[in-house]
């Protein structure tokens, strides 16, 4: 009886310490592949790198480790351009975490990702207004954030792109004599993207416009009217000079400004 006690607690007692030591075993054999992950990732082995922090997610689910793996499997998805997948995860990461500067950085990645996700001016702007919501987003969360700099960049050259857009849809209708219509796309530049370079050539294809409606007069006023308004002196002069040699009619060279 007393035999069978004995061999009951030895028994139990190496059940119990194989498992303790299992468990160790399974817990240093995903650290250690977060780390190789890691340094996958900081090599820019994307592909590898997500690999290993997708089994880290599906074996640790509910854990730490699992939470900073959906971050640094953002950071991966968007070194292999798959910006979708990344706002995925880069999102869940920030809903869940309290590491503030890595959520910080994460809305920012967030944020990058919507804006290498936006078209050509000459496509559908709808995502370049999502981006720029995103960004500004971020800059109103994380108002002085190491990244503020980027941002606003990343607005800067997104407006630019939506003026272009507006800017060549007002020349397009120019074209084909549509003068009104070619108006108000100027008119949307010159209001809405005042800081892009395009309000400058905005306000240049009014006056020509005017000039092409055989109005003189109009455009002269309209350069008078506005030319304090020129935020680069070189485009003022190029206005002033159209004025001057289109006067009498706009020649071969106003037919190239129109149709280049």
């Amino acid at each position: 009886m007393f035999n069978r006690l004995i061999l009951s607690l030895i028994t139990l007692f190496l059940l119990t310490g194989c498992s303790v030591f299992n468990k160790e075993k399974v817990n240093l054999t995903t650290q250690t592949r977060f780390e190789k992950a890691q340094i996958y990732l900081s090599k820019n082995k994307f592909e590898k790198a997500k690999n290993e922090f997708q089994i880290i997610i599906q074996n640790e689910k509910g854990t730490s480790l699992s939470l900073e793996a959906y971050f640094y499997l953002g950071e991966s998805f968007f070194g292999l351009k798959n910006y979708e997948e990344a706002i995925y995860h880069f999102n869940y990461y920030s809903m869940f975490s309290n590491q503030i500067e890595n959520v910080e950085k994460a809305q920012f990645m967030k944020s990058k990702c919507e804006f290498k996700l936006t078209l050509d001016y000459n496509n559908d702007q709808t995502q370049t207004f999502l981006a720029i919501s995103s960004i500004q987003e971020f800059l109103d969360n994380f108002p002085y954030s190491t990244y503020k700099d980027d941002a606003y960049k990343m607005i800067q050259d997104l407006r630019a792109k939506l003026a272009k857009k507006y800017f060549e849809n007002g020349r397009l209708y120019l074209k084909i004599k549509k003068f009104e219509s070619a108006m108000y796309y100027f008119d949307i530049v010159i209001s809405d993207y005042y800081d892009t370079k395009y309000s400058d050539e905005s306000k240049i294809s009014y006056i020509f416009t005017y000039i092409l409606m055989k109005d003189y007069d109009k455009a002269t006023e309209y350069f008078l009217n506005n030319k304090a308004s020129f935020k680069n002196n070189y485009k003022l002069k190029e206005a002033e000079d159209m004025l001057n040699e289109y006067k009498g009619g706009i020649g071969l060279s106003g037919y190239y400004r129109l149709y280049k």
